[in-house]
């Protein structure tokens, strides 16, 4: 839960972005390798944290998500919303027939 809430935050100021980043990575690296060992479903909170994380616009933190997502031992529910959050992107301005 801690790592999650660490990893959300990220400063609007690209200096401290960019300071954050390393310390950001490594929370995600950490949740992959707890949700490996343990073979948990993450809680709601830490599922929707990640979950936005994936929309990061940082390609190296939002892999990092990406391996925790895939570690982690995902409810049916939270497969079928992570699903539908990767196919319709919301920082998408328009929508194809493919979205729906």
């Amino acid at each position: 839960d801690v790592l999650s809430k660490a990893l959300a935050v990220k400063s609007d100021d690209a200096a401290q972005a960019t300071a954050q980043k390393p310390v950001r990575w490594q929370c995600a690296r950490s949740l992959s390798q707890i949700f490996q060992k343990v073979k948990v479903a993450p809680s709601k909170e830490v599922f929707d944290n990640l979950k936005k994380q994936l929309l990061d616009g940082d390609v190296e933190i939002e892999a990092a998500v990406g391996e925790a997502l895939g570690n982690a031992e995902l409810t049916p529910a939270q497969r079928l919303e992570l699903q539908h959050h990767r196919r319709v992107n919301s920082k998408r301005e328009t929508r194809t027939p493919d979205d729906e």
